[in-house]
């Protein structure tokens, strides 16, 4: 995809997600987000279902055998569960530490909703986020299109209060465009803003840091 491209895409999307704005609140900021690559993914299992009206497209089609075989061996052997999620969560070996508390706290909640499940992995959903004068929220814009050409879903995901949020820092010296966001029970998590544009979000959060400064209050 060409850097034109790309933008168009981008623009679409975060345009599409903002039909979810929560009504009565004011937008700040909104844009495609994703988890950054060097942060540990979430176990298949932990990732939230979205858009599950979602028409299947062939390639989710093609995918349903494999899709029931590993149910039918986690429902019936719980061990593979875990030893699928053993090999998916290690943390990959990459410059800076990317993610920072349990699956269950804030950062982990917000980690497990940049990586959702769909009836079409081979065509995922795109994910934005969105900051507003009283959350921090993600929604989903489906990929997949009608036969007639119409566009898919728009699903709102996990939100937190923004008071949640403490602190958002610049890893461009590692990625460009990966940021850390931090929140209020310590953890954090790195994600990467794809595209241009992307300080408007630094300056919607609270106590915008550069990759120089340290982490506040480390737990």
């Amino acid at each position: 995809m060409s850097r034109l491209d790309m933008a168009a895409f981008v623009r679409e999307t975060v345009e599409r997600a903002r039909a979810l704005a929560p009504e009565g609140e004011a937008l700040r900021a909104d844009h495609g987000v994703s988890l950054a690559v060097r942060a540990p993914s979430p176990g298949y299992y932990r990732r939230p279902r979205v858009l599950r009206s979602e028409r299947r497209a062939l390639g989710g089609w093609l995918l349903l055998p494999v899709s029931w075989l590993l149910r039918l061996l986690t429902a019936t052997w719980n061990p593979v569960e875990r030893l699928v999620e053993a090999f998916t969560e290690r943390e990959r070996k990459r410059p800076g530490k990317p993610f920072h508390g349990g699956w269950n706290s804030m950062a982990g909640h917000l980690a497990r909703g940049l990586v959702p499940r769909t009836k079409n992995p081979a065509n995922p959903a795109s994910v934005v986020m969105q900051v507003t004068d009283r959350r921090l929220q993600i929604v989903y814009v489906s990929r997949v299109r009608s036969f007639t050409g119409k566009r898919g879903l728009v699903e709102a995901g996990w939100a937190t209060d923004i008071r949640n949020v403490t602190w958002i820092r610049d890893r461009g010296d590692v990625v460009g465009g990966d940021h850390e966001i931090g929140f209020v029970d310590g953890s954090w998590c790195t994600v990467h803003f794809w595209g241009d544009g992307w300080s408007r979000m630094s300056d919607a959060l609270p106590l915008r840091l550069s990759h120089l400064d340290a982490i506040p209050n480390p737990r």
